[in-house]
């Protein structure tokens, strides 16, 4: 049996219990502090690191009974981000302890202001301890140094999940209830920017009994948000147009992609806060009002994105069109301004084949008149 001292992120109880792949209530805890150390924030990061500083005292938690899978399983999870294992001796109310520490092991981060544990857990705490699924679901097999490089797509699918707990209407449908789902295996074949997960459940059927055990695969994503900018006072929108590689893989002769402005859902924002963004980054445009359009799963068989699309009011004068996008993301992107009926008439000739888009210009076309203004 081991001790370990914690000090940063992994003193919040469900994250630890999370890693450890135990309940919190058979941990065995005890506040401690480390003399003439420091917890200091990490810069551009969501950790903390432990500095030597005379007179300082760094707060934590003295972790006991560990065994060596438990140390095993914290090695995993710390190692991907470059923390190594350290000896230290720990002030507790019972006297002085021996314990390990994880300590930055590599060099490259900088140290900035004061480690607020309580503001780091209203923020990040459910989202880092969602994540943290993803992450042990490759203990042992996978590189732990390959969790770290998929540190933002495993948050913002952990946020995704989040989201998706929130209780949604089943008026017609079968409403999901405890015990519906019985999951027996899971497992993650895949896992680089985008993840497949394979699922080993049975499920209740229509008429009461339970299904069989099946195996079902699903490509994971984080949640997106699209947006159609539309100008009410000149009834034209701002489509966009970049190379797509999924009509490339399936080998069709128009590779390039008429759509609207949309990316994925960065860890902590909201979609509102997502396209007005995305605007910006894809069309250099400042969106006004948003009108939500619609909430949809695009391919519940075999995808687990979820899509927000809006309508956003701007103004699409002279300066709106032309080229956008990030270099440092690799985007090549060109800007439209067309008129809503050509916009339309797109979808009849196929061009237009982006069901986000389809979706938005539906939705315009049902409510464009109410949010209509003079020219």
């Amino acid at each position: 049996m081991e001790r370990m001292f914690l000090y940063g992120t992994l003193c919040h109880l469900p994250l630890l219990a999370r890693v450890l792949n135990r309940p919190a209530g058979t941990l065995d805890t005890l506040p401690a502090r480390l003399p003439d150390h420091a917890v200091r924030l990490a810069d551009g990061e969501g950790f903390p690191l432990i500095l030597p500083e005379p007179g300082a005292e760094a707060e934590g938690l003295l972790v006991s009974g560990l065994t060596a899978e438990d140390r095993a399983r914290l090695d995993y999870y710390e190692g991907g981000y470059g923390f190594g294992h350290d000896e230290v001796t720990v002030e507790t109310a019972a006297g002085p302890v021996a314990a390990g520490i994880y300590a930055r092991a590599r060099s490259g981060i900088a140290p900035t202001a004061a480690w607020d544990p309580d503001a780091w857990r209203a923020r990040w705490g459910d989202l880092v301890t969602e994540a943290a699924g993803e992450v042990m679901l490759g203990y042992p097999d996978r590189p732990p140094e390959q969790n770290a490089r998929r540190d933002r797509m495993m948050l913002a699918r952990a946020a995704s999940t989040l989201r998706a707990r929130a209780p949604g209407p089943a008026s017609l449908r079968k409403p999901t209830r405890p015990g519906d789902v019985v999951e027996t295996g899971r497992a993650q074949p895949y896992a680089n920017f985008f993840a497949v997960e394979e699922y080993t459940f049975r499920h209740t059927r229509f008429d009461g009994r339970m299904s069989d055990q099946m195996v079902r695969a699903a490509f994971l994503t984080g949640d997106a948000a699209t947006v159609l900018p539309y100008d009410p006072a000149r009834d034209a929108v701002l489509l966009i147009e970049q190379l797509r590689v999924g009509p490339y893989a399936r080998g069709d002769s128009q590779v390039w992609s008429v759509e609207a402005i949309a990316g994925l859902i960065d860890p902590g924002e909201s979609p509102e806060e997502t396209v007005r963004r995305e605007a910006v980054e894809e069309a250099g445009l400042t969106l006004g009002a948003l009108h939500r359009c619609y909430g949809y799963y695009p391919s519940p068989g075999a995808k687990a994105e979820y899509i927000y699309s809006f309508v956003g009011e701007a103004d699409l004068g002279a300066e709106a069109g032309g080229l956008g996008g990030l270099a440092a993301e690799g985007e090549d992107i060109r800007g439209h301004v067309v008129a809503f009926d050509r916009a339309m008439e797109l979808i009849g000739t196929g061009e237009i084949g982006n069901a986000p888009l389809i979706l938005s210009l539906l939705w315009l076309a049902r409510h464009r008149e109410t949010n209509q203004r003079p020219a």
